[in-house]
């Protein structure tokens, strides 16, 4: 008895529209703990009925997971569809030392699709104060940098 066979590509084909919307989807839940974690970071505002010389408390933090956050936040950038990443990318490798050559946009691009996953497992292994905004946001930026350019290929119509 013969089997049918299907194609691979039959797997892969995703509708426009539907690969529109999980692209929309996927950027909005990317960036709600990058945000999240943004608004962790500000300093707390005093009591309303504190007194006039007390202070509100210290948040604690982290310089390497504020580090972290503000690389994933560029890294969901490049990843939004619209703006030019290879131009924003060059802006940024500007600040490259020009001994690297060519490869400068390559490294680039390799530096923001590996923070996410840093930040994810540094999250995992250490305590932070924005803790699960960056592993959240870790997890989901990775899953962005390597779905996104599926969803728009499925977008634009292109295998």
């Amino acid at each position: 008895m013969a089997g049918i066979r299907l194609a691979p590509e039959t797997f892969l084909a995703l509708d426009a529209r539907i690969a529109l919307v999980s692209l929309i989807l996927l950027i909005m839940a990317t960036a709600a703990p990058i945000v999240m974690g943004w608004l962790a970071l500000l300093p707390s505002e005093r009591e309303p009925f504190a007194l006039a010389g007390e202070s509100s408390g210290k948040k604690p933090r982290d310089p390497f997971a504020i580090f972290l956050l503000a690389n994933i936040s560029v890294s969901l950038l490049l990843r939004i569809p619209g703006p030019d990443a290879v131009s924003l990318c060059a802006h940024i490798a500007r600040l490259v030392p020009a001994e690297w050559g060519d490869n400068t946009l390559m490294i680039v691009f390799i530096w923001f699709g590996f923070i996410p996953g840093l930040a994810a497992a540094y999250s995992a292994v250490r305590a932070n104060p924005i803790r699960w905004q960056l592993l959240v946001g870790g997890v989901l930026t990775l899953v962005l940098w390597v779905a996104g350019p599926w969803l728009l290929n499925a977008i634009v119509g292109t295998k």
